[in-house]
């Protein structure tokens, strides 16, 4: 297995590796990979929905889903992506945003399946959200670590989230489903999130995925935010999506403890 980082400055594709037959050994150096690089890309898989489910659990224990229309029969842990309504859910996440951060826990790793790819459209842009702290003016995070946000369902957290293995600090903001900011106006939530959109998509910042069929894409939500761009019906492409359980996610056992 040969581990390539990326050139955006976050991210690693993977070559050599066939996901059906990961040992124990293999899936820590890809849990070591996705610890250190944020987001995981890896092709030529071919999976049925068993083979995905058994590949995402070697990050954790897996979220499931209400059988709805676009859902596979009888496979809750998966949420099909897609551009048409009858293969999946369609129009989902054009804005940046990280899986499951509508949770008290927030969902900490997102495993995507391409089964069937466009022509044209749907690619999916990726940003660090830790390199987004990290690049702000000094007095920017300090005001920003004072702040927390408040999901349209009530939950909150801060602003500046520290990620619970590494301690390290995000930026951390659901563009479409985040309510207010605690202890401010609309007018002054709206600026903000304004700002840290843009901020999230300066140049340079964004890591663009043109689906292949059989690609595999692993995200690291709590450190790696990502964004649908606009797909037709007039095209077809399938997304498979598998996410980890908070309560249930493997990291890198090697990794430091986060900071308390």
């Amino acid at each position: 297995m040969l581990i390539t980082p990326l050139s955006i400055g976050f991210g690693a594709e993977i070559s050599g590796a066939d996901l059906r037959q990961a040992d124990a050994s293999m899936a820590e150096q890809l849990r070591a990979a996705l610890l250190q690089y944020g987001l995981l890309v890896i092709r030529g898989q071919s999976f049925t929905p068993p083979d995905q489910i058994a590949a995402s659990q070697l990050f954790g224990s897996l979220e499931t889903f209400p059988s709805v229309r676009g859902q596979l029969d009888g496979w809750p842990e998966i949420f099909r992506v897609a551009s048409r309504p009858e293969d999946g859910h369609v129009e989902v996440g054009r804005y940046w945003h990280s899986d499951g951060s509508f949770r008290a826990d927030p969902t900490p790793i997102s495993f995507w399946y391409s089964e069937v790819r466009s022509d044209a459209g749907g690619d999916t842009l990726f940003t660090d959200l830790q390199q987004a702290y990290a690049t702000l003016q000094p007095e920017i995070q300090q005001e920003f670590g004072a702040l927390r946000t408040a999901h349209r369902n009530g939950v909150v957290h801060p602003l500046v989230l520290k990620h619970p293995r590494t301690g390290v600090p995000a930026l951390y903001l659901n563009m479409g489903l985040t309510a207010g900011v605690l202890g401010h106006s609309p007018e002054h939530t709206r600026a903000l999130m304004a700002a840290v959109d843009r901020h999230y998509s300066r140049p340079g910042a964004t890591y663009r995925h043109h689906w292949l069929p059989g690609d595999v894409v692993v995200a690291d939500n709590l450190r790696v935010g990502h964004k649908a761009t606009p797909i037709t019906p007039d095209t077809r492409r399938i997304l498979n999506r598998t996410t980890v359980r908070a309560d249930g996610v493997i990291w890198h056992q090697d990794a430091p403890e986060a900071a308390a």
